[in-house]
């Protein structure tokens, strides 16, 4: 050992403490985030970034604090790609109108990061007080992850050419990191969006309907959300016409028209094909957000996700999803119609699995802030499902790590590499062998400094 210092501590005595100058994580199997097998190693983290990945033998370097990691799994902080900041509330008098709470906002994202969760993508924000808690969280003025932010998302099919560029240009003053266009909007409108929005070097985020992924693609978009579009377009004509008489019979704003669409949906048509190629070809990234059609549309009353162990880890929020009236939007639905649905599901499965072949830039993300979707639990069950849909452990973590990186156009955050921010979490167990295992967690780290000790359990 050098004559320099060296120290080693364990973790718990880290806790709280500002980062070292030198850490060297030692002991530790490591899965950098991009897939690959364990390997060995330990990592030498100078400030708040990783200096070196070094082999697991050899002397310690001088000056450095060593905290073991008494060969657990390290892997990069996980990167939820569907994270609303700002949670919307209901009313006191239970009515339909909803205003958004900056205190239960801040207590979901400082639970994210007890669940592992370093970096989150925000796809549709206020964009004033919104982007404003996206620069509270980066300061660090607020516990929680690192964050990215869209602006306001923009639904208004009503909008003109100037008002929708107008829209895009009175929001550069807030600095979004994306504009997001939303299922009303025609082809033409999503077009002028993406034109402005690229003037201005900001990239496009779409939640589509009226427009399909296939013209979204070709007209620029960067990134896409949901697995599916939901558009008519995107079905065959003799489907697409049965479908939109059957849509026809059902009240505004009812979701029983997604069972009609995915019982109709062909995957093996060529407007499934050509979108799948499309979005491959343009390196196009997708957030599949699985656990957001389970939550809703699996079983009535959150299902399974009300038992869950985690559910009421924010109180405000499962007040909400059990007292408010009308939030879950499956209100009309039938038992009759929860099993279509179930039956129907497997469609989005091979779905991911056709995207996946396709070298589609496949990303995890949850849609949180909606019903059932339990801070921080949900990013693991949605890891969960990606497996069950078909996915390995490997390429899921890929998903969280690196693809999410690319996706976000990083050079900070997703992987276990020299120059990054040192957002770390041990797991005592591994990944690979059982995708549940991302829940083992012995710390998390930010930017070098140690913030949690898992989930309370």
């Amino acid at each position: 050992m050098s004559a320099a210092f060296v120290a080693v501590v364990q973790p718990d005595a880290a806790f709280g403490q500002a980062p070292s100058a030198r850490i060297l994580i030692d002991h530790v199997n490591i899965l950098d985030g991009r897939g690959g097998p364990v390997a060995k190693g330990r990592v030498l983290i100078e400030g708040q970034r990783i200096a070196q990945v070094l082999p697991e033998n050899g002397p310690a370097p001088a000056d450095t604090t060593i905290i073991d990691g008494q060969d657990g799994y390290l892997v990069p902080g996980f990167i939820d790609m569907h994270a609303h900041l700002m949670q919307p509330r209901c009313a006191a008098d239970d009515s339909a109108t909803q205003h958004f709470d900056r205190a239960v906002s801040e207590q979901q994202l400082s639970t994210l990061l007890d669940f592992g969760i370093t970096t989150v993508r925000s796809p549709a924000t206020p964009t004033i007080e919104g982007l404003r808690l996206r620069d509270d969280l980066n300061a660090g003025a607020v516990r929680g992850p690192r964050a990215f932010a869209s602006a306001e998302l923009i639904n208004d099919a009503k909008l003109t050419d100037q008002q929708l560029r107008n829209i895009v240009r009175d929001a550069m003053p807030y600095r979004p990191d994306y504009f997001k266009v939303y299922a009303r909007l025609s082809p033409q409108a999503v077009g002028t969006v993406i034109d402005e929005a690229h003037r201005h070097g900001i990239p496009v985020i779409g939640h589509l309907g009226r427009t399909s992924w296939l013209e979204a693609a070709q007209l620029g978009i960067d990134h896409l959300a949901h697995t599916v579009d939901w558009s008519p377009k995107t079905l065959t004509p003799e489907n697409r016409k049965r479908y939109l008489e059957l849509a026809q019979g059902y009240n505004a704003g009812s979701f029983l028209a997604r069972i009609d669409w995915l019982e109709l949906l062909d995957l093996s048509s060529v407007e499934v094909k050509s979108m799948v190629a499309e979005v491959a070809k343009r390196g196009i990234s997708v957030d599949l957000t699985l656990i957001a059609y389970d939550t809703k549309f699996a079983a009535p009353h959150g299902g399974r996700y009300a038992n869950n162990r985690f559910a009421k880890i924010v109180p405000a929020l499962y007040h909400d999803w059990t007292q408010c009236r009308n939030i879950t939007s499956t209100d009309d639905w039938s038992e009759q119609d929860y099993r279509r649905w179930n039956a129907a599901y497997p469609k989005l499965q091979t779905l991911v699995l056709m995207m996946r072949d396709a070298g589609v830039l496949l990303t995890t993300g949850t849609d949180l802030t909606n019903p059932w979707i339990i801070p921080g639990e949900s990013l693991h069950q949605e890891f969960e499902l990606l497996v069950a849909a078909g996915l390995s452990p490997s390429v899921v973590l890929k998903m969280t790590g690196e693809n999410a990186s690319r996706a976000l156009r990083s050079n900070d955050v997703g992987l276990i590499q020299p120059g990054r921010f040192a957002d770390l979490v041990l797991l005592t167990n591994n990944p690979l062998d059982n995708i549940a295992n991302t829940r083992a967690i012995r710390w998390v780290m930010r930017g070098g400094q140690l913030v949690s000790r898992g989930p309370q359990r």
